[in-house]
């Protein structure tokens, strides 16, 4: 099998894990290639290993290992997406809500993942189409899109549609679009609810919106959310999962629903989205301190 590994430039490939991981898939017969997007002290400590440019992945490898945080594993996610080709998380960051291997039982999980013993979980992603005046540029999210005001001191109106159907102009500092899995991401933080992964939904969180009445609303993922960019000043961007950013001042309009591809993501006996929460959360424990 061929391996890729995505590691996050935040990471020192000389911590002890990334060559353990290494060495661990070259002893059981696996086949590693790093993805070349390092910084160069990463590319000094990985020499000897096969590398190729983080978009030639997809086709080369059969599985893609994300080391780091939630940011290394959304731009792994978007990178393998449209070839349903698996994504492993080891998770290495802060919180986080998307990798289940950690430094802790990394080895275990590995050797499971080697011996075939997971499951694969599909979770839905979303497509964003930009509209300028004479081209349409895609997008591909995991957790989000989101329409953020920049360096604007002033609320924005975003006008927004649902399925053709005006829904509202919202007064606010920016909007969110999220997935279930985004749910536990900067929707959770704006105030949004946390969804079940495998539900078929979207949820529209306004951030900060102007009046105490409006809340975010959970729709149909078969649904498609309109954006009107008529009234979005020239610092207004749409960014993607929190790393791309497009500016909206000369665009007409966005449309967004849900992609017609799912991510697949390796999943172990014992893992589950709640125990995710209650451990993430700390829920069940008194964090009082008194």
């Amino acid at each position: 099998m061929k391996i890729g590994l995505l590691l996050s430039p935040k990471i020192d490939a000389l911590d002890p894990i990334v060559p353990a991981i290494i060495e661990l898939l070259i002893e059981n017969k696996q086949t590693v290639i790093v993805a070349d997007w390092q910084t160069d002290r990463q590319k000094i400590s990985l020499k000897g290993i096969a590398k190729c440019p983080p978009e030639k992945l997809p086709e080369k490898v059969d599985a893609l290992f994300s080391i780091g945080g939630d940011g290394t594993f959304l731009s792994a996610s978007r990178l393998m997406a449209r070839s349903r080709k698996p994504v492993l998380g080891i998770h290495l960051g802060g919180m986080g809500f998307l990798a289940d291997v950690s430094a802790e039982n990394y080895r275990a999980r590995l050797i499971n993942f080697l011996n075939g013993q997971y499951t694969v979980e599909e979770r839905q992603g979303l497509t964003a189409r930009t509209y300028f005046k004479d081209s349409v540029q895609e997008s591909f999210a995991f957790n989000d899109f989101v329409i953020d005001k920049g360096r604007t001191s002033t609320m924005i109106k975003i006008r927004t549609y649902v399925n053709q159907e005006y829904l509202n102009t919202y007064r606010a500092d920016g909007l969110i679009i999220a997935t279930p899995t985004g749910s536990t991401a900067y929707s959770l933080s704006a105030g949004g609810p946390i969804i079940s992964p495998e539900l078929n939904v979207l949820v529209i969180c306004p951030i900060c919106p102007h009046s105490l009445s409006v809340r975010p609303v959970v729709i149909s993922a078969d649904q498609i959310v309109r954006i009107d960019c008529a009234d979005l000043n020239q610092d207004v961007s749409l960014i993607i999962d929190g790393h791309e950013r497009i500016a909206l001042g000369a665009a007409e309009k966005i449309e967004i629903n849900k992609a017609e591809f799912p991510l697949r993501i390796v999943r172990f006996s014992g893992d589950s989205f709640f125990s995710t929460l209650r451990t993430k959360l700390n829920w069940g424990r008194d964090v009082r301190g008194n």
